[in-house]
């Protein structure tokens, strides 16, 4: 690719003019047909891969074959006539591509990747919902975009086009294609897998069977080329698509500087970082991508998925003194920022287990109190329910929908509170439907960073759980009730968002400020199909107004939290800056009730008056 570049400007720069196809035709490579396996294993047909002669280990595919097989948004290859290139969308949106100098520039980011689909078969290009209840129905950009400029010359990764795509490598496309609801594209050396995150893995089973998988777990040397293209892929992505919510080690340099500098300003633990991940051992390679995301990254939202691959390697070296590498990752995550962080929460769902018992649902006098400990959806409990093969299945949405059933059957009950005082957070999706059945609220919003601009996210919910969007769905089944939130800091990610939209809609909030993360997630992957998940500058939320939400919600009615003597000290003692205290009187139903019934017994009489 070297030489063909330089051919292209030199030509250039002599007033002659080289088409794309001509370009193209100067590169050597070879075309694979390669087989597509999708989520649960099922044949997804083939698709072609290049192999080019300066990169022949690192596949490459065409931008506009990814996006009508994985998005339906068909792309026209338009050639300029001076060597550029722009492949065009539906609407006309364009994306502008020098292959000579190695960059692509998108005016208007969204009107380019995010175009509508039919709503029966998805909801919008960039997110298809995870369960059947919900469905996106608009994504509106507020002001003009800023141009997007993405220089691959920059990372050294070669940009090739023809008279019909432009083609980057497998990983850098899946990249900048991935979508909110982390559909991404991996390749094993043998196959290609299109999927959904899964934390435990890739999640579909022969993933790790190829052979260079087997090779390179036992210890064969990666070829030079994945290498480079492995930690060129980490800082375009990184670069370009990390949300920086401002809580990681290396946020603030990594927003200045780029990674790659900011590891080198790192000294000499940056510099051994950087050999780890330009190491052509596999276990190095993993084991420093680990440390750099647990210790370096880390912020609820980063992380590195790979514990798998790191297993399998030392499985397979059998080897005892990688245990020593498995032993100060260990370490190295209990000194995470993050893990740090939790350690001060782990009380809490303890003092309500105490308190409270496991009961999903629990009544005092006029409240009931409805435990909510994440947003995670049972996907395919909600897939068999809509086919009709098994009841709603009891996730955090299926005990929500029950618990306000049950509310509804008690003519005494009036207030309604959520207690959210352990959620961890999870899919917005089941975020939705909570509001859709409670305060009747039907819009998210964000922000955009690499644009600048700020999204309003409109949804609807099968409210009636009756398999179709209706008029009957505009109802919102349980909007009569008084409603509340228990916040603790543990509530985190969905379980921070959650309370600032439930505010706005006329919730009240007990407890005490939730703990960030304002950043929906956005998967990465390298070359040879290891993944990552990280905070994502595509899908910051913000409230109504478009302010973060990364400092925590804004609590109307306080709870502190009290001393807890000798366990407090010991926590201090420990490095634990926050402490342990007690969280017990955070579950107190008399407390809990009277400060409800008093909030919203003034609000009666303000009304009144």
């Amino acid at each position: 690719m070297k030489k063909l570049l330089s051919l292209c400007a030199l030509l250039l720069c002599m007033g002659v003019t080289v088409s794309a196809a001509q370009a193209e035709e100067a590169a050597t490579y070879t075309e694979q047909p390669t087989k597509l396996i999708t989520e649960g294993g099922a044949d997804g047909g083939e698709m072609v891969l290049r192999f080019y002669e300066e990169t022949p280990h690192v596949p490459y595919m065409g931008i506009a074959a990814y996006s009508e097989k994985f998005k339906g948004q068909p792309l026209t290859l338009r050639e300029n006539g001076d060597g550029t290139c722009a492949l065009v969308n539906g609407i006309g949106e364009e994306l502008q591509c020098d292959p000579a100098k190695g960059v692509i520039t998108i005016k208007d980011w969204g009107r380019f990747f995010d175009l509508p689909l039919p709503l029966e078969d998805k909801a919008l290009g960039w997110k298809d919902t995870t369960c059947h209840y919900v469905r996106f129905t608009g994504v509106d950009y507020e002001g003009e975009p800023a141009l997007v400029t993405l220089d691959f010359a920059k990372y050294g990764i070669p940009v090739y086009a023809d008279a019909d795509d432009i083609y980057l490598p497998v990983s850098t496309l899946a990249n900048i294609m991935t979508d909110i609801a982390t559909n991404h594209l991996l390749y094993n050396g043998e196959n290609l897998y299109y999927q959904r995150l899964n934390l435990g893995g890739t999640g579909i089973e022969g993933f790790y069977d190829s052979e260079k998988f087997k090779a390179e777990f036992s210890g064969e040397e990666r070829p030079e080329d994945v290498v480079r293209q492995s930690y060129a892929d980490l800082c375009f992505d990184l670069d370009y698509f990390f949300g920086h919510p401002g809580v990681a080690k290396l946020d603030a340099a990594l927003a200045e500087k780029g990674l790659d500098q900011a590891l080198t300003d790192l000294g000499e633990e940056g510099k051994e970082l950087k050999e780890g991940l330009l190491s052509a051992d596999l276990l190095d390679y993993t084991a420093a991508l680990f440390k750099l995301f647990t210790i370096y990254l880390s912020d609820g939202h980063t992380v590195y998925t790979g514990s798998a691959e790191l297993s399998m390697a030392m499985e397979a070296r059998k080897d005892p003194s990688f245990l020593g590498i498995n032993f100060e990752l260990a370490l190295d995550m209990l000194r995470s920022p993050v893990m740090m962080k939790q350690s001060a929460h782990l009380l809490i769902p303890v003092a309500r287990q105490s308190l409270w018992g496991d009961d999903p649902y629990r009544e005092y006098e006029n409240t009931a109190i409805i435990r909510l400990d994440s947003f995670m959806p049972d996907e395919a409990g909600w897939d068999q329910f809509y086919k009709g093969e098994a009841e709603m299945p009891d996730d955090c949405l299926g005990l929500v929908v029950k618990g306000l059933k049950k509310a509804s059957e008690n003519p005494d009950i009036e207030n309604v509170i959520f207690d959210l005082s352990a959620n961890s957070g999870g899919s917005p999706d089941v975020l939705m439907g909570v509001l859709a059945l409670t305060t009747g609220q039907n819009q998210l919003y964000g922000i955009h960073k690499i644009t600048g601009q700020k999204i309003t996210f409109t949804f609807e919910t099968d409210t009636n759980f009756d398999g179709v969007y209706d008029e009957k769905d505009k109802e919102v089944p349980y909007k009569d009730f008084n409603y509340g939130a228990l916040i603790t800091r543990h509530a985190f990610s969905c379980g921070n968002l959650f309370p600032f939209i439930f505010q706005e809609g006329g919730a009240v909030l007990l407890g005490e400020p939730s703990s960030g993360g304002s950043c929906c997630i956005q998967v990465g992957t390298d070359p040879e199909g290891l993944c990552y998940v990280m905070s994502s500058a595509q899908w910051q939320l913000t409230d109504a107004e478009g302010n973060g939400v990364e400092g925590g919600c804004r609590i109307d009615l306080p709870i502190s939290p009290k001393a807890n003597g000798i366990i407090d000290v010991l926590a201090k003692i420990a490095g634990i800056d926050e402490g342990l205290p007690s969280f017990d009187n955070f579950f107190d139903d008399a407390l809990l009730s009277g400060m409800m019934n008093e909030y919203f017994g003034e609000e009666e009489l303000q009304q009144a008056a």
